[in-house]
């Protein structure tokens, strides 16, 4: 794990420059660590160690061969551009009205760069030169102005968080003319009254000419919205001890032109609707799919049988009349059928399709019955559980929820018995990316007090709330109760349809039923309750955030946190990577791992193995004998060393693979494993890949990588 990611965590864009244009004179010694127009800004930066940038990503040579597009030397990545609003592409280096052989070009739309002719970028306001383009990589289509476009340098963008509840969840990013229109908040004795004044007077069509745009109250999921922010410029500041940035960013959404902003009736209109309130969102066609995932262990037969009695429940009380609606899942996890063969399975999905709730009663009363086979040790194969689960035939467009049911924790990554490589840390990400929200039931069995702290952490970072931070859809039930647990999963199960229902009802979010009178701990139907809600919060936010159109086609500055409350993070990092860069890194981790096997299993040293196992996909395979380190080797993508984070794996040695013990060999085999599975996963999932030109060939459509996803 790249130590840098945990610091992304808390100053979220930590320096990090996306695409930036390349201002060939600018200085790191009068930017260092305050401000930035390029990655030479960044050099010494506070958040990022002089290691983790050494050589930083600023302007590198560039070479052009006129017949395909140019590529930076340093990282082999081809250099595109940004057009700006209302650039043209000409047929030659003249603005001749009569030469335009493509007129208004779609704002900030990449453009592969053929040529680069007399370019000067030593003064920002009026670059000059000429860039002759493409909308493919394999075809130029004409020549383009300096002023016009911006150079695409870095892979690396920013992407909305989840808002949060309606009452609790931060407020939408805005979007200024200028920087001193931003640090005139920033700066105020009170910003946070400063911006509420600013949201007040959009909430009445009154924004200040200051204010461009803003991003819309509804969440906008970039896995399934998709836009691109590019950031151009940036500030760094410290606000309560805390580094915030100031960005410079660039909006567009591949396929759409037209600036958006409050000036736009239109756009103001859909931007300030609320979370709250449904304005056409379509919930008549709401549906949800809820998937239990089930220890079927020798001890789970009665939580088995009580799961089964809830949906019964569920059912007299709701008739047929959400048969269509509402479909359920069953999958059952018990331990490594390797390790232990008389548990039958590791994990198996009892409903490849989901289905209704009377079908669900049968299989739970049939086909998932617990095993009276015991297995090697205390713990499960949870992880396995999830994952299986994770991946359910989920019907399109519905509510996708699953819930956890387990009195054991699970095999940590590294483990013999851990079959997935992955642990919650891995199927956090990957149920967020899915979209999926997860309950868990931890059921507290006294004999295994031992084993409950690392349970309840695995069981509560895989029921995080999406959008609320430090808050779980976690039930704590002490098994020897089992009135608890049917108490729990009655409040769950008959909580979910309920909120479902007055949602089809009302048309709009509804408010979630009274909480019970608070105690220091609460009964378990309390903590079903409270789960419930909010996770169902969450999910029908995501739900109605569909109706919402991200900002496009402006330049505008904002700032990284909530002007409100500036500890709630607005924006993320994701890497924007193409399908063909994903299957090279694929294919270069999948040798790193022959190596280490090889390398363990012969005792020789990790590059000899290496160059053996690359020896034949590497056109100077003895280039990895003289290498350093593994960066030097040239079988890693070089868009993965042109990224601006420490990797373990980029450092990685002879001296540092031989100084590894045992179990951190383990953990950094498993780990590989872990990502080389979300990779492919990724891979095989139609609707996480988008074009950003409409004749973008299949090898570059683009997916936006979660930066902790990197090796």
């Amino acid at each position: 794990m790249c130590d840098l990611l945990k610091r992304l965590a808390v100053v979220l864009l930590g320096g990090i420059l996306l695409n930036c244009p390349a201002f060939a004179n600018t200085s790191a010694d009068s930017l260092e660590g305050s401000a930035g127009t390029g990655a030479d800004a960044l050099e010494g930066g506070a958040v990022m160690s002089a290691d983790a940038l050494e050589g930083g990503i600023s302007a590198s040579p560039i070479k052009c061969d006129g017949e395909t597009p140019c590529i930076e030397t340093s990282t082999g990545l081809p250099l595109q551009v940004l057009p700006r609003p209302f650039g043209n592409i000409y047929q030659d280096r003249e603005a001749n009205a009569d030469a335009v052989v493509q007129a208004n070009v779609q704002a900030f739309r990449p453009l592969y760069v053929f040529a680069r002719e007399a370019i000067d970028l030593s003064n920002p306001a009026e670059p000059q030169g000429w860039y002759r383009v493409g909308s493919n990589s394999k075809q130029a289509l004409g020549w383009m102005q300096a002023r016009d476009a911006l150079e695409w340098r870095q892979a690396l963008v920013v992407a909305y968080t989840h808002p949060g509840g309606v009452s609790e969840g931060r407020q939408p990013v805005l979007m200024f003319k200028d920087a001193q229109s931003l640090r005139d908040i920033v700066d105020a004795d009170d910003m946070a009254g400063k911006a509420g004044e600013i949201y007040a007077a959009i909430e009445k069509a009154e924004a200040p000419e200051s204010v461009v745009s803003m991003e819309p109250k509804r969440y906008i999921d970039i896995n399934r919205q998709f836009y691109i922010l590019p950031i151009l410029d940036w500030e760094q500041l410290d606000i309560y001890g805390d580094e915030v940035r100031l960005l410079q960013i660039a909006a567009a959404v591949p396929g759409q032109r037209g600036a958006d902003t409050l000036s736009d009736s239109g756009y103001l209109d859909q931007a300030s609707t609320g979370r709250e309130v449904d304005q056409g969102a379509g919930l008549e066609s709401l549906s949800i799919d809820i998937v239990f995932v089930m220890d079927t262990t020798r001890s789970m037969q009665p939580y088995i049988d009580m799961t089964r009695d809830a949906v019964r429940r569920m059912v007299q009380t709701t008739g047929d009349r959400l048969k269509d609606k509402v479909k359920f899942g069953l999958v059952g996890y018990r331990d490594s059928v390797a390790a232990a063969p008389a548990v039958e399975y590791t994990s198996r999905n009892f409903t490849p399709d989901l289905v209704d709730a009377n079908t669900l009663i049968e299989v739970l009363g049939n086909d998932g019955k617990a095993t009276t086979a015991g297995s090697l040790d205390y713990a499960e194969e949870v992880f396995a559980g999830v994952d299986t689960g994770l991946r359910s035939n989920w019907r399109p467009g519905a509510l996708r929820f699953l819930v956890l049911v387990g009195d054991a924790s699970a095999h940590p990554r590294g483990h013999p018995q851990n079959t997935t490589g992955k642990d919650e840390t891995d199927l956090r990400r990957e149920l967020d990316d899915a979209g999926v929200h997860l309950i868990s039931i931890h059921l507290q069995d006294e004999r295994a007090a031992e084993d409950h702290d690392r349970a309840v952490a695995q069981f509560g970072q895989l029921a995080e709330v999406r959008g609320s931070e430090g808050q779980q859809a976690l039930v704590q039930v002490n098994a020897f109760k089992e009135g608890d647990f049917q108490s729990a999963v009655d409040s769950v199960v008959g909580g979910v349809v309920s909120r479902f229902e007055q949602s089809l009802a009302l048309r709009s979010l509804p408010p979630p039923p009274p909480m019970p009178e608070y105690s220091a701990e609460p009964d378990a139907a309390a903590q079903g309750q409270m789960a419930m809600n909010k996770v169902w919060e969450a999910a029908l936010i995501e739900y109605l955030g569909k109706g919402a159109r991200p900002p496009k086609d402006i330049v505008a500055w904002t700032m990284d946190r909530d002007l409100t409350n500036p500890t709630d993070v607005a924006l993320e990092v994701r890497v924007l990577v193409t399908r063909e860069q994903l299957s090279s890194l694929v294919q270069a981790l999948d040798r790193v791992l022959q190596a280490f096997k090889k390398a363990e299993l012969s005792q020789g040293q990790f590059f000899e193995a290496l160059q053996s196992v690359s020896g034949q996909t590497l056109k100077r395979p003895e280039d990895i004998g003289r290498a350093q380190s593994l960066a030097e080797t040239g079988l890693l993508p070089a868009f993965i060393q042109s990224l601006p984070y420490r990797s373990d794996i980029l450092s990685l040695s002879n001296e540092m693979f031989a100084s590894l013990t045992a179990e951190q060999r383990v953990q950094l085999e498993w780990g590989l494993q872990a990502k080389l599975a979300q990779y492919r996963a990724i891979n095989e999932q139609v609707d996480a890949w988008h074009r950003l030109n409409e004749s973008d060939p299949v090898s570059e459509l683009v997916h936006p990588l979660h930066i902790d996803y990197l090796p």
